[in-house]
């Protein structure tokens, strides 16, 4: 037996098509500003800037792949695309944040000179732009993990900015040349600790592992709650997408009721778990002196308790 699905509504292709070409600007300006002005953090910053376009390119792919119908070869479709494009995303701000760390200490062991004005007014532009972006997918990125995981890459480019253009205030007033390549590393550092909560989420929703808002021995307790049902066993609870949950599970009965009356214990079972953990599917299965060698979770002799003659 089983409920509908929740599915997932995909953010307008006009918001994700404007955050990428604003983000296009920001990184030209700040790859030429870079370069002109010889700050390591404006181009670290444009290299993140980069990353936010390929982000946003990548994710745009997954919400148009997510809508697509499914087919007997894709029973599922496409629907972790979004949670693949997430981990995508999360990786990538991981390793730019390695070679940021990487380039910023070559900086500190052989400094250069930094010209102060195209790097705050640069800044002060993409703080602006990012901030705008972050507004516009800041709806969609509360329900989706793959759009979170873009509008984190834009998030941290907003917060680049803010230390960048604090590296060339530092420049221009007190000429400390060396706090652009210490802020750069800060910068990296953050992006690690942002990056890894998503990278984590995205994997345990690949891997299958049971969602975190899920206790299964409260699931197994809510579900012993129907008087007729003897033990719950090979029950699983796992993550189809960051919002679609399923459980899957096999019921054992005390007595070999009719149909009838399975079927009405099931579903309210069925709802118990929708309303109480937000499951959206559940598959169970109904038995009766039935032993399949599995225990609530796995690997174990068959639960059973000892049956009255």
């Amino acid at each position: 037996m089983s409920h509908g699905h929740h599915h997932h509504h995909a953010p307008t292709g006009s918001r994700l098509g404007a955050t990428i070409v604003l983000n296009v600007v920001i990184t030209v300006a700040q790859v030429a500003g870079g370069l002109l002005s010889g700050s390591l953090a404006l181009l670290s910053d444009a290299l993140h800037n980069a990353s936010d376009v390929v982000a946003l390119i990548i994710s745009a792919i997954a919400e148009k792949l997510i809508t697509r119908t499914s087919t007997p070869e894709k029973t599922f479709g496409y629907r972790r695309a979004g949670v693949v494009a997430a981990m995508i995303n999360s990786v990538t701000l991981m390793a730019i944040a390695l070679l940021l760390i990487k380039e910023a200490v070559t900086r500190l062991i052989h400094p250069v000179g930094v010209s102060a004005g195209p790097v705050i007014l640069l800044a002060i532009l993409s703080i602006a732009l990012n901030g705008l972006c972050v507004l516009l997918l800041k709806e969609e990125a509360e329900g989706s993990l793959n759009i979170r995981s873009a509008s984190l890459h834009l998030f941290t480019d907003m917060i680049t900015s803010v230390a960048v253009l604090a590296g060339g205030v530092a420049v221009a007033v007190f000429g400390v040349h060396r706090l652009d390549s210490l802020l750069s590393m800060g910068i990296a550092l953050y992006l690690i600790y942002a990056s890894w909560g998503l990278v984590m989420q995205s994997l345990a929703v690949l891997m299958q592992f049971s969602p975190p808002s899920v206790d299964v021995s409260t699931v197994e307790a809510a579900m012993l709650e129907e008087e007729a049902v003897r033990n719950i066993h090979h029950l699983h609870v796992w993550q189809l997408t960051d919002t679609d949950i399923h459980l899957e599970a096999h019921v054992d009965f005390h007595e070999d009721l009719p149909l009838s009356r399975v079927n009405t214990i099931l579903g309210a079972m069925e709802e118990r778990l929708r309303r109480r953990f937000h499951i959206t599917h559940v598959l169970l299965q109904p038995e009766f002196e039935v032993c399949d060698d599995t225990d609530l979770i796995a690997d174990a002799a068959c639960r059973r308790e000892p049956h009255d003659h």
